[in-house]
């Protein structure tokens, strides 16, 4: 029998298995032809699937129908539902009536209810927040958040929370537990500005200065429309003594905010303090202390930049302590904040200084050598002031230091046009002349070298040189009296030049010194030498009479200190030459004093022009000729010492 049972169920389920895949087979062709995924079920074989699973497990009891345990289920949620939302109620009848405690019991039992609330959590959190429970409202807030993380407004709360939470440790003066606290709700929300100017209050009452201004630099970066942070930090400026920094803050402020009373009163402090360095570096430049003075001036600049006479005195210090390129830079720089409509006397005053540190900028690369570079600053001076003969004295020291004399007699010539009575032109003018003519005189034009050393001696009518030259060409182009005058004239200038005696040999052949001094050509000679040097001489007679004749006032102490600041504006507006005049008259001055010892020495010890002794020197001169000098030299033959002298050649 159970043999026969066995087979009957194999049976049985080979034909189900036969049936369940015949249906597959259907559903699966039927599937391909819908075109859709082909193990796919519909709604409608699930649920016959499930029915017929529960009436084979539970057969036709109905204690186990799903549709009734699924109803009585929803009925007891519902009840739990509104058994938690009596007691939400009434713990916010309870917090309104600040019965704190009891309303935190009322919404822990809401909790306990129904713990997927989140409003359940926010009003336990409100409630911890009023007992003064700031830990426990930050952990209900953050429980509410993670069942709703969409809600920003629960960050809020926190983050206000926190604040609350800080203020009340900053009152009870734990200034780090504040300062942590106030550090996480600025980190929750950093758009908040208060939550960050309470990090910065609590590092100043900590004296960390330093952290709370890299606080309000972070913050800067990201809000630039509230000027209390940028007053905020112009005052963190000023105590660690960035006052540059200070007062580019404030006028951020003020930029935002004009009527700002605190920016506007910090701003007038800087302005005095901007004078009182300013005053300072006056004194200070006056009694020669230019490097401290500096150092004022630069703090007068870093409390008011915005003042333009501030950049012209530092720049006028820059040039006496010849940093020019620092000195350039400032004048520049008032050039450009002031308009050139403005034409006001900073304006022309920093045009004027600008050209004076262009020319002493030109005068020390003069004197180091680097002259093409000092020419290339002159041009600019000369492009910007016109009228400036010491700008055209000095370019034309630079041609004439390059050999250039075409170039540097057109700048002297242009600079004697603006001073006609600038002896130090005339020197400059002479010495040009004088040199052209030597070089027409090598070249062979005579004419034109006569010319130049007639301008050179115009020019200059003190040097004997200039006339030595012109009476050698004067004599080649066969000019007697005009080159006796000459040889004349500059032996009188300077009796020491030796090489007027041969000279004047040649131009008064057989001639004694008696005979030359009484010759009319002297006397002439004379006469024109001295019609030259009068009047330099009645020149400078009538200026020094004229500074005589200026009466002798008593002056005020007052007016004294300010002479001698006129003075020493007046000294810097003079141009620093690149040759000065000690060099240019020393020269002079030694050759006047040299001649005056000279002539007092020919008055006491009288010497003959016509030499009646033999040469040594021509005696013993070898010659070209090997055996005429052998034979000059022979000691058995006598010597005709007359034949090589230089004063009787002339004569044979």
């Amino acid at each position: 029998m159970e043999t026969n049972t066995t087979m009957e169920q194999t049976e049985e389920q080979k034909l189900k298995e036969q049936s369940q895949t015949q249906c597959l087979i259907k559903i699966d062709d039927f599937m391909s032809v819908v075109g859709v995924f082909p193990t796919a079920l519909s709604e409608e074989q699930l649920e016959a699937a499930t029915e017929k699973a529960r009436k084979h497990l539970f057969g036709s009891s109905g204690i186990f129908h799903l549709d009734n345990f699924v109803e009585k289920n929803y009925v007891f949620s519902v009840i739990i539902n509104n058994r938690a939302k009596e007691h939400c109620e009434n713990g916010t009848k309870l917090l309104n009536l600040e019965k704190l405690e009891e309303a935190v019991i009322s919404f822990s039992k809401a909790i306990a209810l129904n713990p997927q609330m989140k409003e359940f959590y926010l009003k336990r959190a409100e409630a911890y927040r009023c007992i003064g429970d700031f830990q426990s409202s930050i952990v209900n807030y953050r429980k509410a958040s993670t069942l709703d993380p969409s809600d920003g407004d629960i960050l809020s709360q926190i983050a206000h929370t926190l604040y609350i939470q800080g203020q009340c440790l900053f009152e009870m003066k734990l200034y780090m537990d504040a300062l942590l606290v106030f550090v996480q709700a600025s980190e929750m929300q950093p758009e908040n500005q208060h939550y960050h100017m309470r990090s910065v209050e609590v590092l100043i009452t900590l004296g960390r200065l330093e952290d709370s201004l890299q606080l309000v630099n972070n913050q800067l970066e990201n809000v630039k429309s509230n000027p209390e942070l940028y007053i905020l930090r112009a005052r963190l400026h000023d105590y660690f003594s960035q006052i540059a920094n200070c007062h580019k803050d404030v006028s951020c402020a003020l930029a935002l905010d004009p009527t700002n009373q605190e920016a506007l009163s910090l701003l007038a402090t800087l302005v005095n303090r901007a004078e009182e360095a300013k005053a300072r570096a006056v004194n200070k430049s006056l009694i020669g202390n230019l490097k401290s003075a500096l150092d004022n001036i630069n703090e007068a600049i870093d409390n008011n930049p915005n003042e333009a006479d501030y950049y012209v005195f530092r720049g006028t210090l820059y040039r006496r302590l010849k940093n020019f390129d620092a000195a350039i830079d400032d004048y520049l720089f008032v050039l450009d904040i002031i308009s050139n409509a403005e034409r006001s006397d900073t304006r022309l005053e920093t045009q004027r200084q600008l050209l004076l540190t262009y020319n002493d900028f030109a005068v020390h690369c003069y004197h180091k050598g680097f002259i093409e570079e000092a020419i290339l600053l002159l041009n600019l001076s000369i492009k910007g002031e016109k009228q400036q003969k010491g700008l055209y004295i000095n370019r034309g020291d630079c041609f004439l230091k390059q050999c250039n004399l075409d170039f540097a007699l057109l700048d002297y010539e242009q600079a004697l046009e603006l001073d006609l009575e600038d002896w130090r032109i005339r020197i400059r003018v002479a010495a040009v002349n004088n040199k052209k003519g030597l070089m027409e005189h090598q070249n062979g034009n005579y004419q034109q070298a006569e010319k130049q050393f007639t301008s050179a001696i115009e020019s200059n009518p003190h040097v004997s040189q200039y006339y030595l030259h012109r009476a050698k060409t004067r004599a080649i182009l066969q000019y007697e009296t005009g080159s006796q005058e000459d040889a004349i004239m500059s032996l009188l200038l300077d009796v020491r030049n030796k090489e007027v005696i041969p000279l004047l040999t040649h131009l008064f052949p057989g001639k004694s010194r008696e005979e030359i001094l009484a010759s009319k050509v002297l006397e002439s000679a004379r006469v024109k030498l001295n019609a030259r040097l009068r009047p330099r001489a009645s020149c400078v007679t009538k200026m020094l009479q004229e500074r005589q004749a200026l009466p002798m006032q008593p002056k005020h102490p007052t007016s004294e200190i300010v002479d001698t600041k006129e003075d020493v504006q007046k000294a810097e507006r003079d141009f620093t030459p690149c040759i000065e005049d000690a060099d240019l008259y020393e020269e002079i001055v030694e050759r006047k004093k040299m001649l005056t010892q000279e002539i007092r020495k020919s008055l006491h010890h009288r010497k003959p022009l016509l030499v009646d002794r033999p040469n040594i020197s021509m005696i013993l001169k070898t010659s070209d000729n090997p055996s005429q000098s052998s034979e000059t030299a022979s000691p058995n033959k006598p010597c005709n010492w007359k034949k090589f002298s230089p004063l009787f050649t002339n004569s044979n």
